[in-house]
């Protein structure tokens, strides 16, 4: 067993020369994508778990003011989205105002079962790039202020195949571009 740690430990300081850009940072930011959380407050109603993407029990109403962990960094913005399921489910992020540069953006995503116009039955992700985001668990509670907190296991997946330079998320950065 303790060869293994130090073997984990050691392949975390030695990437290989085809990682994209830098290592630890990408490394940190996968370690960081596996939380996400936003406290609510606002027009708020709901009690809503996931169990993945796929499988819903719960409703929910958001349009409120947010703060929390998305996207690999702390911020504050504004939630709009409207959220159901028995079973199978759905959850349509309609906007998401990011306060920092007024820019929308996106928390989760809209995603789940469609039943409209589309047809019946078409299963939407919210990353169509990234199907390791399937795998996540949410619970969300609010009355006026709220939380919503998801464990995105598809994210511990991606961190330990990292280490070893895989990137099934396709979310690795290369920092390199960003400097002068």
């Amino acid at each position: 067993m303790r060869t293994a740690v130090a073997v984990l430990i050691i392949a975390l300081f030695l990437p290989s020369c085809q990682s994209k850009g830098n290592y630890l940072m990408n490394r940190g930011g996968d370690l960081v994508d596996i939380v996400r959380f936003q406290g609510l407050a606002g027009k708020a109603i709901g009690a809503k778990l996931e169990i993945t993407r796929l499988a819903h029990l719960g409703i929910g109403y958001f349009d409120a003011q947010a703060a929390g962990l998305a996207n690999r960094e702390l911020g504050t913005w504004h939630y709009k989205a409207w959220t159901w399921g028995v079973l199978v489910g759905y959850s349509d992020e309609q906007q998401v105002l990011i306060h920092r540069t007024d820019e929308l953006g996106r928390y989760a995503g809209s995603y789940g079962w469609n039943f409209d116009e589309q047809g019946p039955g078409i299963f939407t992700q919210a990353d169509a790039d990234n199907p390791l985001d399937l795998l996540t668990a949410r619970g969300t509670l609010a009355l006026g202020i709220g939380l919503d907190v998801s464990l995105r296991v598809g994210e511990v997946i991606d961190f330990l195949v990292g280490i070893f330079q895989f990137d099934p998320a396709g979310d690795d950065v290369d920092y390199t571009a960003y400097e002068s």
